[in-house]
Parts: C-alpha cells; structure tokens; sequence
C-alpha cells in the first residue's frame, strides 16, 4: 500500500466519543482508516482493495452506529493485529 497522502478523502466521520473513521480512495483500490482514542490510541488502514461497494458499506454502517463489520478494537484486545 502507499503513502496515505496519495489517497483521496471521500468521506469522514468523528463520534462524540473521538472514535474517527475516513473513506479513501485511490485509483480503483478502496480503504478506510479506523482511529480510536484513549484507551484504544492509534490508527488502522484497512485496504477493500477495488472491493469499493463493501468499503462504502462498512463506512455507513459504522456512521449509522449499527453493528460493524469488523471492529480492530477488538482484534488489537485479542493481540490478532
């Protein structure tokens, strides 16, 4: 994957808790950059590859506060990422 300055924003969201979520794409290749606050700090790109309909579906998802699809917080507990 490259450097996250070649990738084009499409859409952003912060909840009231500072869990943050953005949609990027570049070229035909889909992404989204989970980031969580304390106690969870950090980032996480998760590519979808040209997979885009699946990224903008967990992207909506998570904004709507519905169940999400794959939640990393939970994988770094598990010590899986």
């Amino acid at each position: 994957m490259s450097d996250l300055s070649d990738w084009e924003q499409k859409a952003h969201y912060e909840t009231e808790d500072g869990d943050r979520a953005t949609l990027l794409k570049q070229g035909e290749e889909w992404a989204i950059c989970w980031s969580y606050p304390y106690p969870h700090n950090g980032s996480q790109l998760v590519p979808y590859g040209e997979h885009g309909g699946q990224a903008v579906d967990a992207f909506v998802t998570s904004r709507e506060g519905k169940a999400l699809f794959f939640d990393s917080r939970e994988q770094w507990q598990g010590g899986s990422v």
